[in-house]
């Protein structure tokens, strides 16, 4: 298969302590308020960084926070519009204001399984509102009917509405659209099975509804209401979009003979190119990055960079892209070909 290859400019680099322990965690890459974060731990402090606008940099601003001892909860943060955290550890939700004081905290019963099943949160678009996924309830007859995604007042921490997930026990990843925070979706791991879930609340009303292939998870960054989805296996990706087919690309009509694609981060490079890592094998750092077409999923390019090595790019939707490698962050872009 003939494609272009892209030499990487390197247009930023800096070090974030602690990132290298937490770069497979859940909210180690959060896409909120229209921004893209990074989310590390750090000694007894949980470090929330906002990326740049501007390409040149890489971070437009770092927050600091108390990081509670977890045990073995993985917890779940996310940054708020206005400027404060949200942090769930040992089935505790706490939320703090800018200034790093404690506006309320919610409780709720954890997991048993704290290893494999841990939550997550965000903000609704209106800022108004957390949505957490917490334990559920029994019914009458005593069978447990599923986790719970929960609406709190982000002013108070009322609880506002809630409603049963089609998982149990599950691991958690809550994302948001890069151009539009009112689209949220929430992945559900499960062991081998995955439920991906577009989350809505309108007049207070919690609702769920799967979307695209079954049981693929979503990936990397969405924009403009289209979302990358990725076959846990890595033999295919595909694109799902409201009111159009799923456009799926598999392996043996896209790739090189023995690759596959790998990582869990596939995204938008911008909104017409898919930024995606492939490989031979799933665990290994000897991965090539793709540049795919936005709409077909198609390759159309692969990225040069010599000396850099790093599991799952981080597309921007901006041109740009992250790596990591060990706690050490680079921002890149595509140039010439050669």
């Amino acid at each position: 298969m003939n494609y272009a290859c892209h030499t990487a400019e390197l247009l930023a680099e800096q070090e974030l302590p602690g990132y290298r322990d937490c770069s497979t965690r859940h909210d180690s890459f959060l896409v909120r308020d229209r921004s893209c974060w990074l989310v590390s731990r750090s000694g007894d402090e949980t470090v929330v960084c906002r990326v740049a606008a501007d390409a040149s940099r890489l971070f437009a601003e770092q927050r600091h926070w108390p990081c509670p001892r977890s045990g073995e909860e993985h917890g779940f943060a996310s940054p708020l519009p206005d400027g404060g955290l949200a942090l769930i550890v040992n089935g505790l939700v706490t939320v703090y204001d800018i200034a790093g004081r404690v506006r309320w905290t919610y409780r709720f019963q954890p997991w048993p399984d704290a290893h494999n099943a841990t939550p997550a949160c965000t903000p609704d678009a209106s800022g108004r509102r957390l949505l957490v996924t917490t334990t559920g309830r029994p019914g009458r007859d005593g069978l447990y009917r599923g986790d719970l995604c929960v609406a709190l007042d982000l002013a108070d921490g009322r609880h506002v509405t809630d409603t049963v997930l089609p998982s149990a026990t599950a691991g958690y990843i809550f994302q948001q659209s890069r151009t539009d925070p009112g689209q949220v979706f929430l992945d559900a791991l499960m062991g081998d099975t995955f439920h991906s879930l577009e989350v809505t609340l309108r007049d207070d009303a919690l609702h769920t509804a799967n979307i695209g292939l079954e049981n693929d998870p979503f990936a990397g960054l969405s924009l403009d209401g289209a979302v990358i989805k990725t076959d846990v296996g890595g033999e295919w990706i595909s694109r799902w979009e409201a009111g159009a087919e799923d456009v799926v690309a598999e392996v043996g009509e896209t790739l090189p003979e023995g690759l596959r694609f790998v990582g869990h981060r596939p995204g938008f490079l911008d909104r017409d190119r898919v930024l995606a890592a492939v490989a031979e094998e799933e665990d290994t750092e000897d991965n090539r990055h793709l540049i795919l077409d936005g709409h077909t999923l198609r390759p159309t390019g692969e990225l040069a960079y010599p000396g850099t090595t790093c599991c799952d790019p981080l597309a921007l939707g901006d041109g740009t892209w992250l790596t990591t490698e060990g706690d050490l962050v680079r921002r890149w872009r595509p140039t010439g070909t050669r």
